[in-house]
């Protein structure tokens, strides 16, 4: 299953908020300063999070000198929705 880095990483609370968080702030993005606060969590321990949500394609990272800028890829969230929608709707309703 290739969304399955997807899945992963949004299945994880934190991550989550962080991937809510960045969807309602759409292409302007946000530094990571701006959503550990808006998380109230430690900058530090938010790298970690974002790195996998990087990974999993989810978000871009733009780097500006010492400042990054995270922006979240709906697209690539739409095509896991959409792969899990379409094994509901292939699944066969019990008799």
């Amino acid at each position: 299953m290739n969304d399955l880095p997807i899945l992963s990483a949004l299945g994880q609370p934190t991550r989550w908020r962080a991937f809510e968080l960045l969807m309602r702030q759409g292409d302007d993005g946000m530094l990571q300063g701006e959503i550990a606060k808006g998380l109230g969590i430690e900058r530090n321990l938010l790298s970690v999070h974002l790195k996998i949500l990087r990974e999993a394609g989810l978000v871009t990272a733009e780097k500006a000198g010492r400042e990054v800028t995270y922006r979240v890829r709906p697209a690539a969230a739409r095509h896991a929705a959409k792969s899990i929608i379409d094994l509901i709707d292939a699944a066969k309703a019990p008799a």
